[in-house]
């Protein structure tokens, strides 16, 4: 059976508490043929290297501080696998995760990504009892060419997917302008041109807990993103004007929830005005102080 290499790019950045756990569950793994990079985005000192020279298959790399985007762009071109996975340094794995996810991608031909459910654990990497992931009415809706259903509402978990190398291309990539919500953007747009397969089972452990410089619990931040998202898809050479005019629709309406639920301000727009104007929507609503259209 041929075994392709599988390359997992675990970033960090001034978080060394849980760095070694992550990448334990990555050698725990039953599938063999991995390369570990340890991709450390400036930390301020060599916690990262000094745990990773622990592991005969991890490598270490340092880089300027650029943000997660960006040590996730510089691990894709340090990649020698033909599949990559990312992890993040809080997170950690099922053992039988890589095993199950190749063996799907290597029957499916025409599928570039699987992704699977998680399970939270608190801070001491407990099992809460929470699972992230479809809910049992939605799981065929989380397979194939999913962008329609997908766009503004939902993404693979972020230490759930592995993907083909041969994704990953010059216009589809982490947009390393966004400092808050990277995943949404590259994984909606991955969608776009990419299908997918669910595994209805948790193969990786997402970690909950208060820590405020957690760029995942700073909402606010996610405020506006569909803006830089719209701008990317174009970026895409998309040139069905009406699909990118149901882009912006549902980009706009994604907006809208996500800035009505964090704000106390409900910002209203008429429901003709989604359809009518919805670049002019995008392009003016969507700030914590922009609050002059309010029931535009």
């Amino acid at each position: 059976m041929i075994s392709p290499l599988i390359t997992v790019i675990i970033t960090t950045y001034n978080r060394k508490e849980y760095l070694e756990t992550a990448i334990q569950s990555v050698v725990n793994q039953s599938y063999l043929n991995i390369e570990i990079l340890i991709i450390d985005d400036g930390s301020v000192n060599h916690y990262a290297q000094n745990i990773c020279s622990k592991f005969s298959n991890c490598t270490y790399y340092f880089k300027i501080n650029g943000g997660l985007s960006s040590a996730r762009n510089f691990g894709i071109k340090q990649a020698k696998g033909d599949f990559i996975a990312f992890l993040d340094d809080d997170d950690f794995w099922d053992k039988l995760k890589i095993e199950k996810q190749v063996k799907v991608l290597m029957e499916n031909p025409l599928v570039d990504c699987v992704h699977s459910s998680a399970a939270v654990v608190n801070e001491k990497g407990e099992l809460t009892g929470n699972i992230i992931g479809a809910a049992q009415n939605k799981i065929n809706k989380r397979s194939g060419y999913v962008f329609w259903n997908a766009l503004g509402c939902w993404v693979v978990k972020s230490p759930t997917p592995l993907i083909r190398k041969e994704v990953f291309q010059s216009d589809l990539l982490f947009d390393e302008s966004i400092m808050v919500g990277e995943d949404i953007d590259f994984y909606q747009r991955m969608f776009y041109r990419h299908k997918v397969y669910y595994i209805n089972e948790p193969l990786a452990f997402y970690r909950e807990y208060l820590d405020g410089a957690r760029l995942s619990v700073q909402r606010k931040k996610y405020i506006g993103i569909e803006k830089k998202m719209y701008e990317n898809f174009k970026r895409m050479r998309i040139k069905n004007p009406f699909v990118l005019y149901w882009i912006r629709v549902k980009l706009l309406i994604s907006a809208l929830n996500t800035r009505n639920e964090l704000m106390e301000n409900p910002l209203r727009i008429k429901k003709i005005n989604l359809y009518l104007r919805p670049l002019y929507f995008l392009n003016t609503c969507f700030n914590e102080n922009n609050t002059s259209l309010k029931n535009s």
